[in-house]
């Protein structure tokens, strides 16, 4: 039986979740575990309902499959705002798309939150073009970040390998986009957020 605690924050919240999954009186074989962690998201909490319907359907001892576990899921949960800058940064407009969803949809975040995450992405991409001899330090420095680089080390790769005149054109993206979702156009603000992510990630694919 998992009993519900308290879900961390960062790192550890993966960790907690498979603690839950090895506590379970099912065992779920490394497709269900994998399939688990995908939909649920950032709801983790969740998981501990989950099992227990699971371990009250199959009994203890069962071995449970991603095919056995999947209608038990639900809806997809949400996805923390990097995924969805990760998805862009790599031009996979699929999967840039799909973390949209989930984030407007499982996550119930506002078109404008959204857009506000991608102006602080492509704002440190833009503060960092055409500055020569930095590394990812100097551009945390740049950007006035405190403790871990490793932001400033993704928005200064990512700055290198668009170039300046394409973060330019991201920007006008969202410049587009920000009229856009206050009224300038007759779109629904889901459509004004999903032509402006498929966008930005074809920038990167080009």
């Amino acid at each position: 039986m998992v009993h519900e605690t308290g879900v961390p924050s960062g790192k550890a919240a993966d960790s907690w979740l498979d603690e839950r999954l090895n506590e379970a009186s099912v065992t779920l074989d490394r497709a269900a575990r994998q399939l688990v962690h995908q939909r649920l998201g950032e709801d983790r909490a969740r998981v501990v309902g989950v099992l227990h319907t699971i371990e009250t359907t199959y009994g203890p001892g069962a071995k449970v499959s991603a095919a056995d576990i999947e209608p038990f899921l639900g809806e997809a949960g949400t996805v923390p705002p990097w995924e969805l800058t990760d998805s862009i940064d790599s031009g996979n407009i699929a999967d840039a798309l799909d973390k949209l969803h989930r984030m407007l949809g499982a996550g119930e975040r506002h078109p404008l939150q959204l857009l506000a995450t991608l102006h602080t992405h492509y704002g440190r991409m833009m503060r960092l073009d055409g500055v020569g001899g930095l590394d990812e330090r100097g551009a945390a420095n740049l950007l006035g970040m405190k403790g871990s680089t490793f932001p400033a080390k993704k928005a200064l790769t990512q700055s290198r390998r668009l170039g300046g005149p394409k973060v330019r054109q991201a920007t006008r993206l969202l410049a587009e986009a920000d009229l856009a979702l206050r009224g300038t156009v007759a779109w629904p603000p889901d459509m004004v957020m999903e032509v402006l992510v498929a966008r930005l990630a074809n920038l990167a694919r080009r």
